[in-house]
């Protein structure tokens, strides 16, 4: 079994990533001079708010873990570890879902002309599989830190993308029209749609 030491430099290591993904992915792909769009403005205020509050927990739990022992909930050791390989888990389906948006990363949410509808990879049975991904990620945090704060966080800040999502899903249907509705039947928000509707043309 990993040691208290072992899991908090584990857990460092992940959220070093963790927070330099999408500032790669946005640097290397997002245009100049793109923006949030005005009607998304204040949803996204909450799910900020939790979301640094958030990894304010996680950076004192990891600098001292004493700092949010009042919080501290008893977790056999091997639930703690497993957190760690679920975090990874969820890492590796941001990094998926981040490489196939490409040039289109913010078309839900940012202003700008030059997008497409982008279908493939895990997009091709999900709409939202960065958010899940995200989801599997804080999972793994909050198994690993052991912490009912964390875990609450994590939920509240994952309820405020799920408040925000109708008015992104809105943004993208105007955007790109009949093509989002279609695609949209045919996929699930989160999962893999269990029943999927087939495509126009495609025998049923």
């Amino acid at each position: 079994m990993l040691s208290e030491t072992a899991l908090r430099i584990a857990l460092a290591t992940l959220v070093v990533i963790d927070l330099s993904l999408p500032r790669y992915f946005k640097r290397r792909y997002t245009p100049r001079g793109w923006r949030v769009s005005e009607g998304l403005t204040r949803l996204l205020l909450p799910e900020r708010l939790f979301t640094v509050a958030l990894y304010a927990g996680l950076l004192a739990f990891i600098i001292d873990p004493q700092w949010m022992v009042w919080s501290h909930v008893r977790l056999p050791n091997g639930f703690r570890v497993f957190g760690i390989p679920l975090s990874v888990a969820g890492l590796a389906g941001l990094t998926c879902a981040f490489h196939h948006l490409g040039h289109n990363l913010g078309a839900g949410s940012g202003t700008g002309e030059d997008y497409n509808l982008v279908t493939t990879g895990p997009y091709r049975r999900v709409r939202h599989p960065m958010y899940s991904a995200w989801a599997v990620l804080q999972l793994g945090y909050s198994l690993t830190t052991a912490n009912w704060c964390i875990g609450v966080l994590f939920l509240a800040a994952f309820a405020a993308v799920v408040r925000r999502i109708p008015a992104e899903e809105a943004a993208l249907a105007a955007r790109f029209g009949d093509a989002y509705l279609e695609y949209k039947k045919r996929t699930g928000r989160f999962i893999p749609s269990r029943f999927p509707q087939p495509r126009k043309g495609m025998p049923r």
